[in-house]
């Protein structure tokens, strides 16, 4: 799995890191502005370098370790970030994360499907993300941050795709499986960010990889299976500030 995970990472990230600079080039343009209408609403505090909000999109690579035949898939990550500068060095950055998609592709089962020939399965997990991170600062440029998180799970899916025994027809089947899996999870994320732009330029970004290490069991139905969620992060951050 391992192995598999990395030549995802090898195939997906340059393409992604590619689209996300592309999408950052529009919305830092925007920034000034955002920081200027959040300033009018909140007053000046929310849009400086001290204390500053941003906006955080990029994607989930994540799988389920314990599922037989699992591999790693990827989703949408989307949300918002809080930066509370402390020192030259330090800084406490709680996050709202409402868009955490994750999962794992090619598992066994937790109902098969009957009429699908040549069925695979994936998992499909939604959750809401709220990470309290404390970051430092190693230079100008680069910093790492680490610290709880807690997420809570919307949905649950299972997706089988394959061809329907009649008609032949390629078929893909959603079902509903929220109540098998844990509603809290638990995770420490590690993190390691870069800053393209001066910090104290008005369309800064950011760009960040994280890993979580996963605290508690996912699966609520231990008839099922065992196991916690392993995820990679890839996002970009931009700091809305004046």
């Amino acid at each position: 799995m391992k192995l598999s995970f990395y030549r995802l990472i090898s195939k997906n990230l340059s393409l992604l890191v590619i689209v996300l600079l592309i999408s950052g080039s529009l919305i830092t343009k925007n920034c000034s502005a955002q920081a200027a209408l959040m300033s009018m609403i909140f007053g000046d505090k929310v849009a400086t370098e001290n204390f500053h909000t941003s906006l955080d999109l990029g994607m989930n690579f994540s799988a389920l370790p314990g599922l037989d035949k699992g591999t790693y898939k990827h989703g949408f990550y989307l949300g918002l970030g809080t930066f509370i500068k402390m020192n030259e060095k330090w800084a406490l950055t709680p996050e709202f994360k409402p868009l955490s998609q994750r999962g794992a592709r090619k598992v066994n089962p937790i109902r098969v499907f009957e009429g699908v020939a040549d069925p695979r399965y994936d998992i499909i997990l939604n959750y809401i993300d709220v990470p309290v991170l404390v970051q430092y600062r190693i230079s100008t440029k680069l910093f790492v941050s680490a610290g709880p998180q807690i997420s809570l799970l919307t949905k649950a899916l299972q997706s089988t795709a394959g061809t329907a025994e009649s008609p032949h027809n390629d078929v893909k089947i959603l079902e509903d499986f929220t109540d098998s899996f844990n509603r809290l999870y638990l995770s420490i994320p590690l993190e390691i960010g870069y800053s393209i732009h001066d910090i104290s330029n008005n369309q800064d970004m950011n760009i960040k990889i994280r890993y979580c290490i996963g605290l508690n069991e996912v699966i609520a139905d231990e008839a099922f299976a065992s196991s916690n969620i392993s995820s990679f992060q890839v996002f970009l951050s931009f700091p809305f500030m004046k």
